[in-house]
């Protein structure tokens, strides 16, 4: 056995959760999907957080691309091989996994279905740097990599506003993503997820407002 064969199966077992470990995550997913700001958190496992959210939503129908870094491919073929979901470049892909920040214009492009098939707007996956709530949220961290931008939500399964505080993407991004869902039912649903396992939903009917942050 090769030593590149070693390593990429440990990278798939890396991504593949236990079925115990699937349904909590999955709970949790619905959880943060349905109460837009509120956060919950998935058990990272060995990999990128993102891939663990990923990995639980992803099967042989769910076309998927994974945005990567340099030296992060072998990140997108370890997911491609642990749940069967077929690669598919992001502006057809049914989910988009983000390892690494998106711009703007590839939110932009990404598809959104339409008011009679809004079943076919993508899924979005974006790993950030950290999450928290803003009314708990500590100075930021110096040492904390990325901007920092904190969202205003509100809509279904919000009462009031509630807000959080995103490091890692940059305000650019948010932008289109309210853009991309401002013709609901159509859009895109997001989910936010830390390095440490933190995840926030943003389902496309809510409504984001952004209060400060990067260009």
């Amino acid at each position: 056995m090769t030593t590149t064969t070693v390593t990429g199966a440990a990278y798939v077992r890396a991504v593949t959760p236990t079925a115990e470990r699937a349904q909590a995550d999955f709970r949790v997913l619905l959880h943060v999907l349905s109460r837009p700001g509120l956060l919950d958190a998935v058990h990272p496992g060995n990999g990128p957080a993102a891939l663990t959210v990923a990995a639980g939503l992803a099967d042989v129908e769910v076309p998927t691309a994974v945005l990567t870094g340099p030296g992060e491919e072998h990140w997108a073929r370890a997911l491609h091989l642990a749940t069967s979901a077929p690669a598919a470049p992001p502006e057809t892909a049914r989910m988009v996994v983000a390892l690494r920040p998106p711009a703007a214009a590839e939110i932009t492009a990404l598809t959104r279905g339409d008011a009679l098939h809004p079943e076919f707007g993508t899924r979005l996956i974006a790993a950030v740097s950290a999450l928290s709530q803003e009314n708990e949220a500590e100075p930021r961290d110096e040492h904390m990599e990325g901007p920092e931008v904190v969202l205003a939500l509100s809509g279904p399964g919000v009462p009031g506003t509630r807000r959080i505080r995103v490091s890692g993407l940059d305000r650019a991004v948010f932008n289109a993503l309210a853009a991309a869902n401002a013709d609901f039912p159509a859009g895109i649903d997001t989910f936010l997820v830390a390095a440490d396992g933190t995840v926030a939903g943003l389902p496309r009917s809510t409504r984001i407002e952004i209060e400060n942050g990067d260009d």
